[in-house]
């Protein structure tokens, strides 16, 4: 168990969040500002906002952590984050603002007006993105009860769902955003001050040592299952680092390095399914896209990008040094954990663990407490999209058109609840994986079902209502029949390679899917108008 000071720092954070929620709730009782926070957000407050939704458990918790057990090959995630958002700067940011309201489907609905068939598969296509992006953050925080508190993982997880979904049904948008705004800081300075500790205290402030320490290193996944057999083995806790490495490294020769590219994605067609999921994905994460309809003006969205471009560029090229540096100072744990039958801890625990050695019990508080809030304002803004799709985009626009506004919040509400409690439920199968991969598939699956659809919904006059639906119904079946087959670990279906990432084939087969069915029918919607208000000068 965690000394007490650890845990009265990770309460007081806890405490902060949930304080939050609860103050801000008398302005969460209309749709409006349940679903956007009344689109009053300015855009620095939306750049800091949309920082500490990106900086989640999946990149404090998954990509440091990944770098640690797998090395190099996993800076992907951090590339592809950050290249996401050029993507979405570039293509989508203002026009999402200058013809959306609430939600995504309305891009569609707005230029395929009275589309019901439309309002249904963006719904859906949310749900399913949503509910696969908030696995992965409720599994990291059942891997933090297990380091803080010596919980079950099974235990910790239903406790985090209790919470979690008291959280989002009480705060709403508004207490969501000012708690990612305190999130993005508190982990941004987190990720700072252990990078630099543990520079000072094991590499002498020469980042250059933890490259070069990085070369003679067998990554510790790699090594387990290599080693998981051999006798020889010896107890890896009662070895230092540098013994550790020694004797991996000598029963392993001529083995991949943590810079040598290919431990995780062994072959090009990985490595571009990984880097397409990660770009084209961030493009497509509707808890990521909703964030611009809470913005005051188009122009703000364009401003709020760029500041988190800066954030988080600054933040992935510290995961890097932060995930090689633990690597080395934690090499005998991580053998240990992995050989010892505990991986969940060794797959998504080494940030803390490096904050425990670097800087003591107050280190270890503020990353595992800055980690948990990470995931309480994470898993709310995600399901609040949930919420407010179901509620606005199928209750309100398909089931009940008269509904009112307190009972459109009250089914958002429901909605929230039922989907939290399947999300727990998901999470229990889920503990041995790592974070960030499982956020990596979410990707794929958005940039495979609503990238390719906004994309060109807002880009291509030729576009049709029918080839919208084809879009994103090829890109939801693909992506999902992918994305189990990982999980399931089959080889391959129909005669294709199972990929680290569906989006190689799943982002294609929407495009080609969209375009084919676009050139066979007629019905391009109201495109003049809807040309003339996402791309005309209304700012």
């Amino acid at each position: 168990m965690t000394s007490v000071i650890t845990l009265l720092i990770v309460v007081a954070l806890i405490a902060v969040s949930l304080g939050v929620a609860v103050y801000t709730r008398r302005s969460a009782r209309t749709s409006s500002e349940f679903y956007v926070a009344g689109q009053n957000i300015s855009w620095l407050q939306n750049a800091l906002a949309l920082t500490g939704d990106y900086l989640s458990a999946a990149s404090f918790l998954g990509v440091a952590g990944a770098i640690a057990i797998f090395g190099i090959d996993k800076t992907w995630d951090g590339l592809g984050y950050f290249g996401g958002y050029i993507v979405l700067l570039a293509l989508l940011a203002v026009p999402l603002r200058k013809v959306g309201k609430y939600t995504t489907s309305e891009i569609l609905t707005t230029r395929f007006k009275g589309s019901r068939s439309l309002r249904f598969g963006g719904m859906m296509g949310a749900v399913v993105i949503s509910t696969f992006y908030v696995v992965p953050q409720i599994v990291g925080a059942g891997a933090l009860l297990q380091l803080l508190l010596g919980w079950n993982f099974t235990f910790s997880v239903l406790v985090i769902g209790v919470l979690v979904i008291a959280y989002v049904t009480t705060g709403g948008m508004r207490a969501t955003t000012y708690n990612q705004i305190i999130q993005g800081l508190v982990l941004w300075g987190a990720m700072f001050i252990i990078m630099i500790l543990m520079l000072g205290s094991v590499f002498g402030f020469n980042p250059g040592d933890v490259l070069a320490q990085a070369d003679n290193m067998v990554p510790p996944k790699l090594a387990s299952v290599l080693l998981a057999n051999d006798p020889s083995v010896p107890d890896f806790t009662t070895l230092t680092a540098d013994q550790a490495i020694a004797f991996v490294s000598g029963k392993l020769t001529g083995q991949n390095t943590a810079l040598t590219p290919g431990t995780f994605a062994p072959n090009w067609m990985n490595t571009m399914a990984l880097a397409a999921g990660l770009v084209f994905g961030t493009a497509g994460l509707p808890h990521v896209l909703t964030r611009y309809y809470t913005v005051r003006k188009p122009k703000d969205a364009r401003t709020s990008t760029i500041g988190v471009l800066l954030m988080i560029g600054t933040f992935y090229i510290m995961t890097v040094f932060v995930g090689l540096g633990a690597m080395y100072v934690l090499y005998p744990d991580l053998m240990g954990y992995f050989l010892g039958g505990k991986s969940s801890i060794a797959q998504n625990m080494a940030v803390p663990l490096l904050a425990e050695h670097t800087g003591g019990e107050i280190m270890l508080g503020v990353a595992i407490g800055g980690a948990f809030c990470a995931i309480l304002s994470t898993v709310a803004g995600l399901l609040i999209t949930i919420g407010t799709t179901v509620s606005h985009d199928f209750y309100k626009e398909v089931i009940n058109k008269t509904a009112s506004d307190r009972r459109e919040v009250l089914v958002a509400k429901l909605a929230i609840v039922a989907m939290g409690i399947m999300a727990v439920g998901i999470s229990l199968g889920m503990a041995d994986q790592n974070v960030s991969y499982l956020v990596t598939l979410a990707f794929g699956m958005a940039a495979s079902i609503f990238f390719p659809v906004l994309f060109m919904s807002i880009w291509w006059k030729r576009y049709t209502r029918e080839g919208a639906l084809a879009t994103m119904i090829a890109g939801l079946i693909v992506s999902v029949v992918f994305v189990v087959a990982t999980l399931a670990e089959v080889e391959s279906v129909l005669g294709l390679p199972v990929l680290v990432n569906p989006a190689l084939y799943s982002l294609p087969a929407a495009i080609v899917t969209g375009v084919v069915v676009s050139l066979l029918t007629k019905d391009v919607g109201d495109v003049e108008n809807f040309m003339r208000k996402a791309h005309g000068n209304t700012e």
